[in-house]
């Protein structure tokens, strides 16, 4: 009888039945395939449009930029349509590949969106030191962590890769097309002498989070309470882990590739030449700049708009940038002291990194809730008190093992090089210090450069 009344329901036949579901199947796939075209189209047309403009005179002929602002228009339209673009694209990869069965293209869930899942029972209470217990009957996150599960962080890693690849094609494009630059030109070598900077940026990140964490626990505003925790005990460990790197080495890629490198050379460039400022000048004025653009960047995250966590950022994005200066330009150290900040922050010790959630950690703690503006509450250390200590000590780290730069024009691999001494605009950085060390090499007899 229910299966007569099912089949009047859907038509009086199973071809009815099927038309039906053939129907209500499109009817969920439209939608989500009109948002991936749209995003798709938005991100051709900014592309098309900026490809177009440097090729038909928005670039003089001596190729030399002529506005840093139409520059910096189509840089920020082009990587957010790109950004957002590809995160769309890798979150159908990840969708796919959890086997998830949602239709192509759809938006995001407000679980997908969340920073912390609620259902994920944590602290345990065994575990908490008896001074904190009494505060794991707080409403909301007395403790401030934000928890996910490993299959969300995988979600996050994809996503990431997909921002990373929309920041590297925007970047590539715009050095060039509109500069005349290569990625090289601005840092990223990927050179022998690259990846032994982004080595040493590893451990000098490494080692100024472990001064942070050993403050906080010697000082009593955290806790440890377990260790290798999978927040979702039915993940496995090492995978969970291994998403987060994924995560954060493209983090480090979308960051500082865009803002310590194209953004800090190109303004530095165009201050030095639209004001004839000194060098020195010009770069501390564009690492300002920067710098405020990175606070910006973080805004949006969870306590990312409070005064100390802004101030605390501002100062980040400066040392950075002292980073680019003393290694003359290239980007492998500030890549592996940012990838290593972040991943041992909160991989390793536990902690909030800028409020990104975890799925597990090497070691976990439980801050003071009463203590939040000393460990800096749920946008982590980079909100607390001894965040311009370790970003001072990071520098510090850094003139010692490589000293301050000297600025040569005749230096190889020395990026900025040429703008110390260059009294015109600069046609090409790569250009002006190959002839300059071309010029010192004839000088001196040598045929090596």
């Amino acid at each position: 009888k229910k299966k007569k009344e099912d089949k009047k329901k859907s038509g009086g036949t199973p071809a009815a039945t099927g038309a039906s579901k053939s129907s209500s199947t499109a009817t969920a796939i439209a939608p989500g395939a009109v948002v991936v075209l749209l995003r798709g189209f938005a991100f051709l047309v900014v592309f098309i449009a900026g490809h177009t403009l440097a090729t038909a005179g928005e670039v003089s002929d001596d190729k030399t930029p002529i506005s840093i602002w139409g520059r910096m228009i189509f840089f920020f339209l082009a990587q957010g349509t790109a950004m957002e673009f590809f995160q769309l694209l890798m979150m159908q990869v990840a969708r796919f590949a959890l086997r998830e069965g949602r239709p192509f293209g759809a938006e995001y869930t407000p679980e997908e969106r969340a920073t912390n899942d609620p259902t994920i029972p944590w602290p345990n209470k065994d575990f908490l030191p008896e001074d904190l217990q009494q505060f794991i009957s707080k409403k909301g996150q007395p403790f401030y962590l934000n928890h996910v599960p490993g299959r969300r962080r995988f979600k996050d890693a994809c996503m990431r890769f997909g921002s990373a690849m929309g920041t590297v094609l925007t970047v590539w494009c715009i050095c060039r097309w509109m500069d005349h630059r290569t990625l090289a030109d601005i840092g990223l070598t990927l050179d022998s002498k690259f990846w032994f900077e982004a080595f040493v940026g590893l451990l000098v990140g490494a080692t100024v989070v472990g001064f942070i964490f050993a403050t906080q626990v010697a000082a009593g505003w955290i806790k440890i309470i377990n260790f290798f925790e999978v927040f979702d005990s039915s993940e496995n460990f090492g995978l969970c882990i291994l998403w987060d790197v994924i995560f954060h080495i493209n983090v480090a890629i979308m960051e500082e590739l865009p803002v310590r490198g194209w953004m800090l050379y190109n303004l530095t460039e165009a201050i030095r030449n639209s004001f004839g400022f000194s060098f020195f000048v010009a770069f501390s004025m564009a690492m300002l700049c920067q710098s405020s653009f990175f606070v910006l960047l973080h805004l949006p995250s969870p306590g990312g708009s409070d005064f100390a966590s802004m101030l605390n950022i501002f100062i980040g994005g400066t040392v950075a940038g002292i980073n680019v200066l003393v290694m003359q330009g290239r980007l492998g150290l500030v890549m592996g002291w940012h990838f290593a900040w972040n991943i041992t922050m909160g991989n390793v010790f536990g902690l909030s990194t800028s409020g990104i959630p975890i799925s597990a950690t090497f070691i976990s703690v439980a801050p003071h809730p009463e203590k939040k503006d000393r460990h800096g509450g749920v946008f982590g250390p980079e909100g607390g008190f001894v965040a311009p200590f370790a970003y001072l000590l990071t520098v510090v780290l850094v003139v010692l093992l490589f000293r301050l730069p000297t600025f040569s024009s005749a230096t190889p691999g020395s990026y900025y090089a040429s703008m110390v001494t260059a009294p015109t605009t600069l046609a090409s950085g790569a250009t002006a210090l190959s002839s300059a060390a071309a010029a010192a090499a004839a000088a001196s007899g040598s045929a090596e450069l």
